[in-house]
């Protein structure tokens, strides 16, 4: 407990953490007026856990987004405890060491793998659901899904893999771990997610993710699997993202400078 009342008044810890919200806030809004299929808004909220534990993650997260809340977006606010569980997770994960740890260079390798898989599904989603979202079918006539996007695309998928798993190999390295990491961080915020944003907003909510969420339920599928549907493929993508910045931010510090921050 004295720990974590320690953090709390750090100084240090504060700045940083204000720091964060700020980031989470500007990079978030810019994020949503140019509707970007996509969040980007938790890269502040992820360092503040791996650098000062789950606790302060946790609490970054959802200040931030109570905050966001009450002066731009107010439609953000009943995500607030998914910014707090992504922060808890980052604490976690970096409680276990797993923003400095070396990681083998194959696991890089299936990081870059799985990153490339995902930014193409991401891609052939959007660009399927974005012309008439209302009227989307496969050539049979038969309601475009996921599993129908691999099927017709196993080359393109493998190709990708491939490239990612090399471009991995030699560019993610070390940082392996982290991005396994960050998979995992989006499969459970999508899985939080989704029945917020089913029963607060009809899955819709004004963001550049609409487009995927309409594009589902155009395929006749029910609003909470839509939002899942759209969770699935823009959170696992996103958390890769941010937490692959913040492993590069951490590893960049020098020692006496991470070592500045007092840690629950």
């Amino acid at each position: 407990m004295n720990k974590i009342q320690k953090t709390f008044t750090n100084p240090v810890n504060i700045v940083l953490m204000a720091l964060a919200i700020g980031i989470n806030i500007a990079v978030g809004q810019l994020v949503a007026i140019l509707k970007l299929p996509i969040y980007l808004d938790s890269i502040g909220t992820v360092l503040v856990g791996a650098l000062l534990g789950p606790i302060a993650g946790f609490v970054t997260g959802v200040l931030g987004t109570v905050i966001w809340a009450l002066t731009l977006n107010p439609g953000a606010l009943p995500y607030a405890i998914v910014a707090g569980i992504i922060g808890l997770l980052a604490g976690v994960f970096g409680r276990r060491g797993l923003f400095t740890s070396n990681s083998p260079a194959w696991i890089g390798a299936v990081v870059g793998a799985v990153f490339f898989v995902a930014v193409s599904v991401f891609v052939l989603t959007l660009y399927t659901f974005s012309g008439d979202i209302w009227a989307i079918a496969d050539k049979n006539g038969a309601p475009i899904s996921i599993s129908s996007l691999f099927a017709a695309n196993q080359i393109v998928f493998i190709a990708v893999a491939v490239v990612g798993a090399v471009l991995g190999f030699l560019l993610i390295k070390n940082g392996g771990y982290i991005g396994l990491a960050g998979i995992v961080t989006g499969i459970v915020a999508a899985a939080v997610s989704a029945p917020i944003s089913a029963y607060t907003s009809g899955g819709l909510n004004g963001s550049g993710t609409d487009v995927l969420v309409a594009g589902f339920l155009a395929a006749g599928q029910s609003v909470l699997t839509s939002t899942l549907g759209q969770g699935m493929v823009s959170d696992p993508f996103d958390k890769l993202a941010s937490f692959m910045m913040v492993w590069a931010i951490i590893n960049l510090l020098p020692i006496r400078v991470r070592d500045r921050f007092d840690a629950e």
